[in-house]
């Protein structure tokens, strides 16, 4: 469905918002005007309104892009701290484009919030394998191989991601934690260093870390994460 000619919108007499709603008094039927209108809405980080367009939109037929409705649907929910509809809505976004890294790499992410970890791994393996150079892919399948259990995947993951991007004190803070907890010592002492000369500010996050139980006793720990 495409819009004909519509009549000129003058920002200096109403809003944008106020013009589509009056086109829409005028032409109920013309139903891209909900998609514009919705639009108008995020802009102005009126979320539940562009929300309830765009769901009404949806709700009027077949639509040729679906998958960008629902993909602004779940940002709209993401930005409100609706995790679970933004979860849902990229859930459906994904079913719409199987092939969206995008789409999929959030849906994954909304599912390692809500500790859906089975539905993350999905999203993150199905992203590395398309993409293998893919390092924040790795980095996340690392977390979710770990939230499940699989330690040992969990380290090769993130072992890769270094690989493809060594600059990320975030992995080589979470590989630490890791080796820490499986006692390979040396190994987590070397990725906290990496970790502390990248981004010094996890010092103070180091001094509180449960998983470096297994090196508070040992010298060279306490020189790294003094201030």
């Amino acid at each position: 469905m495409t819009l004909g000619r519509l009549e000129k919108w003058r920002p200096e007499e109403e809003s944008e918002i106020a013009y589509y709603k009056r086109l829409l008094r005028k032409s109920p039927k013309q139903y891209s005007l909900l998609d514009l209108l919705a639009d108008a809405f995020f802009r102005q980080a009126d979320y539940e309104e562009a929300i309830h367009c765009w769901e009404k939109f949806l709700r009027k037929g077949t639509l040729k892009d679906t998958f960008r409705i629902l993909m602004k649907i779940a940002q709209s929910c993401e930005h409100l701290g609706e995790i679970e509809h933004a979860y849902y809505y990229y859930g459906k976004a994904v079913k719409a484009n199987s092939r969206n890294l995008n789409a999929i790499g959030k849906w994954g992410q909304m599912a390692y919030i809500l500790e859906n970890y089975e539905d993350a791994l999905i999203a993150f393996k199905d992203i590395t394998k398309r993409e293998s150079y893919n390092e924040i892919g790795w980095h996340n399948l690392g977390l979710t191989y770990y939230n499940l259990g699989f330690q040992e995947e969990a380290i090769k993951s993130l072992e890769t991601s270094l690989t493809f991007d060594d600059k990320s004190a975030d992995t080589w803070y979470a590989l630490a934690t890791i080796y820490a907890e499986n006692y390979l010592l040396d190994d987590a002492l070397y990725a906290l260093e990496q970790a502390l000369t990248l981004d010094p500010e996890l010092k103070e996050t180091a001094r509180e870390e449960q998983s470096f139980y297994s090196l508070i006793d040992l010298s060279l720990f306490k020189f790294m994460i003094e201030v």
